[in-house]
Formats: structure tokens, sequence, C-alpha cells
């Protein structure tokens, strides 16, 4: 393993932070303090605002005359700013209902991908920058345990056991333990609990005297349900146990066989930090010991302080420094680790000190090691770092591209806002659009033009483009801009821009003469301008049209100077055949097509329909979804994307199943935003054809559909009684042949660890086009099967062997649920 590895190997605990200044923080927090919560119509309340005890939300009481009780939790933050710069804030200032002078003592909680904020004055500027600094902590915290997926602390623990001791008692009766199971997502019968009870029983010698189960024994009962039979028999395979040692092992834990991890939702933390109390433990398991042994299965033993080594190598539960990198090598096709690898690794995971010690894996340190991102399903090679050639011309490259960027909702009335655009670029898009109009005392304004939706000005939306326009990628950013602006208004947008974006504005080519577009790397840091030279319905033809317009001649009476220098790289231009766009078209002409034009000369007749890729080598080629989409619907992006379209603009405020192809193509390369377009679509060769088969780079995958993992319920409430029923959707995307949709069985009342071992083969014929998109959703007999968890993967970042796949919520979040799948690829 190489150093990068390592580095991404390393714990990313939040080191700067010692137990005692975290507890300052959390106690801070929890103290709760006053603040003042401003609202957009100038309206100010005085709140408390605090950390509640389970660490994952921030509580406050909502309107007087309501009494609301509201939280906005961790997982939802998106940022945390300090000052006046939020839209609430400067509608705020521009009622004068707060002074300039207090930005010192204000800052803003922005969630649910930027759209929404609270944006608080506190007391004192010492006040302010503490809870800005507490809870940038809590976020880097949270985002940190996403990225490791240690999931347990005793803090959960201990909050599932008081969740459940509804009486206060101090202990679980069976009524309880049964609630609890449904708060875990799974339903047992009266028999199947009676048997957990009775395991988790290390202090009665008489089973029937067992009508309580105190701390301890719950933690006992814990590790039951959260133990895993799929992991255990794939360390058997490798640590040389028998096929007798193996029946032995597994048939000795068949009462949790069906139970593998049982992590809750919304908590994924660091089981090397659970304590499980162990000199307490030792002191009641040395009093009940032969008791203990007598009902625990094999696999809960093997860490346990009382367990020694010999009976763990004996129990064949671990994994030996060669037999982890046996393991490694020839399943996970880790081809160059080590022994000294494999020490080190069982050093970073194994929770155990005992098992670490002996330079074991136990099944948990197992279970740590695959659900780090580094063994996880996506190559962390191609997904964080960019491994693609950045040198070819632009018009190479696909270009993650948003449509109508300022539109929070749907695509007729609501506000606009450029939180949106913030939310796009820290996700990677380099392309966002703006429509942009007349204002008031020479203000141009961007909104969706003849409809409701209320406008921003020009000058604060690319305010907040500047702030984050190369935050997550340093490739170039387009500003697709729709010009509805009258000739003085067009300078004014000069002036905004040129001021605005100082040096990383292009404003003039990088060569005087130019037969192709530069290179993203050359490119670095620019900001390009993409727009018409003539505003909308001063010329006869409409870039969007089917009319024939020439629009390479100036026009000084229709264009402002300053405005229509800055169009460089990226003119829009209107389309009116093949022939004709390819014959007199130059390098830097673009063309914007509605979903219904390039659908038209996509279903042409062979071999026409492949003039679009003609089109899509010199040129860079937008499309757009149509204007019926008023519900912020979107277009079906592979599609395009298989004809070499580089622009694909999509509403990403949709939530849909094109926003998860979206974000999974350009998981890839780093998450920069290009990607370099397979080599079929940038030569001369002909051959291709998205219809059609292409069999010389044909692939056989088997994806083996094992368990999933804690997964949550319908609602996102632990009090939800219903059980979910769930399945697994594998659909594959990518050219005509390679689009396929297979599914497993739904298994009953089992959201916690359901088993499926279902196998899927397929030929995959264009695998540098492919996605991969697992849906998890709970079957239900009576109305549409609800979306519990979804994940999409490029072909070309899948990593082979047994892998974890991270699963997320429909709005893209993640969720704390997981697949675990074997791939094979041939």
């Amino acid at each position: 393993m190489d150093e990068e590895q390592w580095l991404r190997l390393k714990t990313t605990d939040l080191s700067n932070i010692n137990a005692i200044e975290e507890l300052n923080i959390l106690n801070r927090l929890k103290c709760g303090q006053t603040f003042i919560k401003f609202k957009s119509n100038g309206h100010s309340y005085s709140r408390i605002y605090y950390l509640d005890i389970f660490e994952n939300a921030i509580h406050y009481s909502g309107s007087s005359h309501k009494f609301k009780h509201k939280s906005c939790k961790i997982k939802n933050i998106d940022q945390i700013r300090s000052g006046f710069t939020t839209a609430v804030w400067k509608k705020c200032l521009d009622k004068r209902k707060i002074s300039p002078e207090k930005s010192n003592l204000a800052f803003s909680i922005l969630f649910r991908n930027n759209r929404y904020s609270l944006d608080l004055l506190a007391e004192t500027e010492h006040i302010c920058a503490q809870w800005i600094e507490s809870l940038e902590y809590l976020i880097n915290r949270y985002h940190s345990h996403v990225r490791t997926y240690h999931e347990i602390t005793y803090q959960w623990i201990w909050f599932l056991f008081s969740h459940a001791d509804r009486d206060h008692s101090g202990s679980l009766s069976r009524r309880e333990v049964h609630r609890l199971l449904f708060t875990l997502n799974i339903k047992l019968n009266e028999d199947e609990i009676d048997k957990y009870f009775k395991l988790a029983n290390i202090r009665r010698n008489n089973d029937d005297e067992l009508t309580h189960l105190d701390k301890d024994e719950f933690l006992i009962l814990y590790r039951l349900v959260s133990y895993r039979p799929e992991l255990l028999k794939i360390i058997c395979r490798f640590n040389g146990s028998t096929p007798e040692q193996i029946a032995g092992i597994l048939s000795d834990n068949t009462t949790i066989n069906n139970l593998p991890d049982s992590i809750p939702v919304e908590h994924p933390y660091d089981m090397s930090s659970i304590s499980f109390q162990k000199s307490r433990k030792k002191s009641i398991l040395s009093r009940c010991h032969r008791h203990q042994q007598e009902k625990l299965p094999s696999v809960l033993l093997e860490n346990s302080s009382s367990s020694s080594s010999s009976e763990v190598t004996a129990k064949k539960n671990c994994l030996t420094t060669e037999q982890l990198k046996e393991f490694l090598q020839n399943e996970q096709h880790m081809k160059r680790i080590s022994i000294e690898d494999s020490s080190k690794l069982i050093d970073r995971f194994e929770p155990s000190n005992d098992t670490r010690i002996y330079k074991e894996l136990s099944i948990d340190g197992f279970r740590l090691l695959l659900l780090h991102d580094e063994f996880c399903i996506l190559n962390t090679e191609k997904t964080q770092r960019v491994y693609h050639d950045m040198t070819r011309p632009i018009t190479d490259y696909f270009i993650a591209t948003s449509h109508n960027t300022y539109i929070r909702d749907n695509q007729v009335y609501g506000s606009c806002t450029y939180e949106t655009f913030i939310h796009a670029l820290l996700t990677g898009c380099r392309a966002v659009e703006m429509d942009c109009y007349d204002g008031d005392n020479m203000e141009p304004i961007v909104y969706h033009g003849k409809t409701l939706t209320r406008p921003i000005t020009f000058r604060e939306t690319i305010l907040a483009i500047e702030t984050q326009a190369f935050e997550i990628s340093p490739y170039p950013l387009f500003l697709n801009i729709e010009n509805h602006c009258s000739y003085d208004q067009q300078g004014v947008m000069a002036c905004h821009l040129k001021e605005i974006f100082k040096d990383h504005l292009l404003s003039k080519p990088l060569v005087d003469d130019f037969q192709s577009l530069p290179s993203p790397e050359e490119l670095k840091y620019k900001v390009i301008v993409r727009s018409r030279r003539y505003p909308k319905g001063k010329i006869p033809a409409d870039p969007k049209s089917n009319q024939s317009s020439d629009e390479t001649e100036l026009n000084p009476k229709d264009y402002h100077p300053d405005f229509a220098s800055l169009i460089i790289y990226s003119e829009i231009v209107s389309f009116t055949n093949i022939n004709h766009t390819i014959s007199t078209q130059k390098c830097f002409h673009s063309i914007s097509f509605k979903e219904s034009k390039v659908d038209h000369l996509i279903n042409m007749h062979a071999p026409e329909h492949l003039d679009l890729i003609k089109l899509t080598k010199p040129n860079l080629v937008r499309v757009y979804p149509s204007n019926k989409r008023q519900n912020s619907s979107n277009v079906h992006p592979v599609n395009y994307w298989t004809y070499g379209v580089q622009m694909v603009a999509l509403n990403h405020q949709a939530n849909d199943e094109a926003m998860w192809l979206h974000h999974g193509f350009f998981s890839d390369n780093g998450g920069c935003g290009y990607l370099l377009k397979p080599s079929y679509l940038l030569s001369n060769d002909e051959t291709f054809d998205p219809k059609d088969k292409v069999h010389e780079n044909v692939k056989y995958l088997q994806i083996h559909i094992i368990s999933a993992q804690h997964l949550p319920k319908k609602t996102d409430s632990i009090e939800n009684i219903d059980i979910a029923d769930p399945y697994v959707e594998v659909v594959t995307h990518g050219i005509q042949c390679d689009n396929t949709k297979h599914r497993t069985p739904s298994v009953r009342n089992n959201g916690l660890n359901p088993i499926w071992d279902y196998k899927i083969n397929l030929n995959i014929y264009c695998p540098e086009l492919c996605l991969i998109l697992f849906k998890v959703r709970d079957r239900d007999r009576f109305t549409r099967s609800a979306l519990l968890g979804q994940a999409c993967i490029p072909f070309t970042a899948l990593q082979l062997g047994y892998r974890h796949i991270k699963l997320r919520a429909k709005d893209g979040d993640y969720i704390h649920g997981t697949l675990f799948v074997h791939i094979k690829i041939e």
C-alpha cells in the first residue's frame, strides 16, 4: 500500500481537540444560549437554542402562540456563516431592521442543501464566535464519522437503553425490549425474544427469574443483534477452518444467524470508543463465567476480557496477519499488500486490545475495516483524485451542468436564491445558469421570466458564486447567461463581472489564433461566460429554435461591446441542420438544444442519428429540460452522454433519479466536474453506435447481493412501528443494450439485517458509459414501494471483491444504511 492510501486510512477523528476541549464545547452548547432570530420579513424573536443530550440536533422553541418545539439536525447542516451573508440578513438590512455595525454579532446556520437558514444575532461577539466554532466542530465530527463509518459509541447504546426504558426503572422488561426491536427495524416473535433474553442473562442461574435486563445485560443483547454471520463465514474461509469447524461455528450461532448488524440510523460513531465497561464487566463475568460460557455464542466471547488468546484461536473466529494478507490479495485484488501492511491494518481497525496484541483481526475489526471508504465499493484512487488527462480541448469532456440554478423549488412560483448556486458548486457543478433581465435602478436581476418567481439581483448572485467558484474544483466554471437585458444593463453586467471575478474572469483568448478550444488544465481557475451576442427578441432567429441565423457578425446596435467582449470560448449560436452547422461554425460556437429537439435527432433512423455525435466533437453542446417541466423534473442524462453531449443541464433541486445518476457519474475523476469522453466519442472512427452492441470491450459483471445493514424506516422516526420488507433493485444505465433492471425477492419484517444471497450476471458492452444504480425499497402490497436508500456507482470506479455500498437518501444525503455485495468482473 502506498503513502496516499495510508493517509486516507488514518483516523479521521479531530485530533486537534482533546477530550477536555470536546467536553467543554459540548457542554457549552447543551447549556443553551439566547439568540435573536431574524426572518426575511424583518420580524425578530428571542429564542433559547441548545444542543440535545444525544448531540444530534440543535433545538429551539417556535413561535409562542404555536408552542412548537423545533430542531435542526446536525446531519442536515450544510454551512455555518458569520456576518450578514444570507438573503434573510440582506432583506433585514434593506428594511433597516438591523444595523450594519452588528455584523460581528451575526451568524447563520444553513441547512437542507443551503435552501433554508437560521439567522441569529448573539449578545456578544465572544458568544457568536464560540457558537460558530462549536457548531463547526459538530459538523466536522459528524462528517468524519460518515467517512469512516465507525458506528457505535457507548453514549448511543445508553440512548437506546434509556429510550426503551419507558418506566425509568433502570432495566428493560420484555415489553420494552420488544419496542426496542421495533426501533431497530426488526420484528421477532415471542419465542425468539425469549431466546435473546436467555442469552443475555449473565446474572441469574434460573432463566425463569429473568424478567428484566439491566444495562450490562442489555449490552450483551446489543452485541447479539449486531452480529453479522456473513462476515464470520468469510473469515472462516480464509483462516484455515476445516469444514467441520465451519459447520460447528455457524451452528453455534444459529440463534442469531439471521441477525447481522444493527447500527442505528442516525448515529455513525467509532466502535473502538466503546468501553463496554470492561473492568466492571470483568467482575460480572468472573462471577458468572461458567453460566455465560454455556449460553453465549462463541463469536460474542472472542473479544471479552475473560477469553484467552488460545480460546480465540481455537474458535477460529479471527484472521492472522498472513490470512488477512491472503484475503486482501486474492479476494479484494490488492496485489501490493504486504505482511507489514496487514499488521498495520490490524493495529488500525481491531477494537480489542487482547486480539490486537496477538496480531489477529476479529469479526468486529473485520467489519470496521470493510466499512472504511478505502475498502468500500467506490475506488478512492478514482473518486478522491483527478486521474483523467486534463490537457485535451474542453470539448472532449463531459461537464457537470445545472439548469436554472437560481430556482429553489419549481419553475413557476417561489423564491429565487443565490444559495442554490452555492449548493450546486459545492456538489461539483462546473456550469451554472441564470436568466438576466432589466431591474430597477439600473441593476440587472435574475429570475424566471413571465412567471411568479421572486427575483434576486445579478450582482448578489455572482458575489455568491465568487465565494465558492473554485472551492471544490480548480477547473473552469461556465456562467450560462440567458441575456434578456437592454443595451445599458448589459454594460452593468459586464462591469459587475469584471469587478467581482477580477483576474479569474476570462476576458480575452489565451492565444490570438486558435483552431480548437483550450484544455481544462489551461483554463484552471477561470470563469467563462457562455451567452449569445444578441438579447432575445432583437434578431429574427432564437439560437434555441430551428431557424437559420448567422450570428457570427457583430451588430453594435444590439449588444453592448463590454459584455460581448467577454463571450470568448462559448458563444451560443443557432442550429439549422448538422451539415450547415458543422461547415459554418467555429470551435468557439456552442449550441443549446431543448430536450425535444435532441430527442428528435437521436430517434432518427441510422445513420442519421449519429450526426449528433459528429456535432459534439468540435463544439460544446448543451441540452436543457423542456419548459413543460414546471415541477422542475429532469431529463434522463445518460442517453445524451452516450451521444457525446458535454452539458446535460439538470434541475439540481429535483432530488430525482436523474440527479442520482448525475452525482454517480461525476463522482469519478476526483469529483472535479469534468470527465474525459471515451476514445470512440472523440475519434473519427464512426463505427460506434449507442444503439448497437460494442463487442470489442465487453465485460462480464457479477453482482452478488448478500445483505443490508441498519436500513431506515419509511418515515424518519424511531417511534414508527412499521417494519420494512426490503428488496433491492439493480438498474444499469448506458448505451441501449446496457440498460437492464433486476431485483431481489423481499425479506419480510427485517430492515435491520436482511440477507438475500442473490446473484445478478450481466454483460456490459460499453463500460466507460455504464452506471449501476442500487435502490433499496420497502415492498408494500397496497401502495407504491417506498425508497429506503440508493447509490449510483460508475462501472469504471467499481472495486472487486466483498464491498459495502454506503446508501443515500432521496435528497442525496448519506443515511447510515449499507448494502454488502461481492463484485466480480471478467
